[in-house]
């Protein structure tokens, strides 16, 4: 049994409730969705496409807008490798029932200990001439 199961199991945490959790609290408010179309004005606009985002005052949206759906979660309640970004966003949910059961808080390393992050695509590197 994994870490993360046993975490759950201990905790009274179903894997439906983060599911649920992380779709609520990942959704883009309405400041995440003004940000993302003021970084897309600038990018096609010729005056400020040069420009860095910094210069204009445009920070990254706190949330993505997609959160973590149950198969995600199943795969990580049977520690198989899931990407850091679902396990950031499976945190998150389990960290918002725990507030709500009056629970401290825990980290990605007591959840996940003992289990490998998914790898990525690894980036394509240019030819040297």
């Amino acid at each position: 049994m994994g870490t993360f199961k046993s975490f759950i199991e201990s905790k009274g945490i179903t894997a439906a409730q983060v599911a649920t959790t992380s779709k609520r609290i990942e959704a883009t408010d309405h400041a995440s969705r003004t940000l993302l179309v003021k970084r897309a004005e600038k990018r096609r606009v010729k005056e400020t496409a040069d420009k860095k985002y910094a210069e204009l005052n445009l920070e990254k949206p706190k949330t993505s807008g997609r959160g973590i759906n149950s198969q995600q979660v199943e795969l990580a309640v049977a520690d198989k490798e899931i990407s850091r970004k679902s396990r950031a966003k499976i945190v998150r949910a389990v960290n918002v029932i725990l507030a709500a059961k009056k629970q401290p808080a825990v980290d990605t390393k007591a959840l996940f200990e003992g289990t490998k992050a998914r790898a990525g695509k690894k980036p394509a590197v240019a030819e040297k001439k």
